[in-house]
């Protein structure tokens, strides 16, 4: 029993040649940049809402900061401050390198 299950779990990682019925690697490609531009719009999206929304917190904690530095410390002001400033310009890099693609929706 042992044997074949083993056997089944070796022959599983042996590839296995599968007709793709005409479709090149270069449409493969083409079909799989969809999902991950919607993706990739997801998480730029996502870190400009967070990092606007550390930003934000950055102005809240300061202000908490001023009336009572023991009870929030000025780090954690400065660790919402950068953590916010790069979650901005992250989608921004695309703009600056040459390789990637650009955040469709800032065109």
């Amino acid at each position: 029993m042992l044997y074949k299950v083993l056997q089944i779990i070796i022959l599983s990682f042996i590839p296995v040649l599968v007709h793709a019925g005409g479709a090149g690697l270069g449409n493969v490609a083409t079909n799989l940049m969809d999902p991950v531009s919607v993706m990739a719009d997801f998480v730029h999206s996502g870190c400009v809402l967070i990092g606007g929304a550390f930003l934000f917190a950055t102005i809240v904690k300061y202000i908490e900061h001023r009336r009572s530095p023991t009870m929030v410390p000025i780090s954690t002001v400065w660790f919402l401050l950068i953590a916010g400033i790069i979650l901005i310009s992250l989608p921004l890099i695309s703009y600056v390198t040459t390789n990637g693609v650009p955040f469709p929706l800032m065109k």
